[in-house]
């Protein structure tokens, strides 16, 4: 099989944010030795986040379409219209206790793969700009998009985020390595918990 082309995705826009515009862009690829439905499962179903995901541990879901009306407990699976805090740990390699960057996302985009068409699996989430606290969209605006796609019985897994606004070019000066690293720490730690539950 082929290795990825331009495996860190670094002229892939975003829905909203065009790479060409973006202050910093992000990304990583693997190609994971299971099926798409295995790979998508893993990564829409945050309760299993725990047990791979070390850049970002813990989701708390704060609501899904038509969930405002409902008492029963929230599906830990995201959807299209999916509110929720990501507990980011920005050091997710160091043993030192830290505390977890919480940051208001919402699911803009959720297309499960289709084999049968060849049509990839695509799920994107952005900054949730109606959450209290979030700071404005000219401060910081991102944008991340998961794609995977089932290519001679493996599954390619692509992932970047593009951000703008003028909190970006700190973020980039100060951490842009460091998230970097954790964009490949998310894909290869994916890689690692499908292919060890397959």
């Amino acid at each position: 099989m082929a290795s990825l082309t331009d495996p860190t995705n670094s002229t892939r826009s975003t829905p909203t944010i065009p790479a060409t515009s973006a202050t910093l862009q992000l990304g990583s690829s693997t190609t994971i030795s299971a099926p798409s439905s295995k790979v998508w499962s893993a990564l829409t179903n945050t309760s299993t986040w725990p047990d791979w995901n070390s850049f970002v541990p813990r989701v708390t879901i704060l609501s899904h379409p038509g969930s405002e009306s409902s008492d029963s407990p929230l599906s830990p699976t995201l959807q299209k219209g999916t509110r929720m805090i990501f507990h980011v740990r920005m050091d997710p390699t160091s043993s030192k206790p830290q505390a977890a960057t919480d940051v208001n996302l919402v699911v803009t985009e959720f297309v499960e793969p289709n084999v049968e068409e060849n049509g990839p699996g695509r799920i994107v989430w952005a900054s949730d700009f109606d959450a209290p606290g979030t700071m404005a969209r000219s401060l910081l605006n991102a944008e991340r998009v998961h794609e995977i796609k089932e290519v001679e019985g493996r599954t390619e897994v692509r992932n970047w985020e593009c951000q703008v606004g003028w909190v970006v070019y700190a973020v980039k000066w100060m951490y842009g390595g460091k998230l970097r690293h954790n964009f490949d720490l998310w894909a290869n730690d994916l890689k690692k918990f499908v292919e060890a539950s397959s």
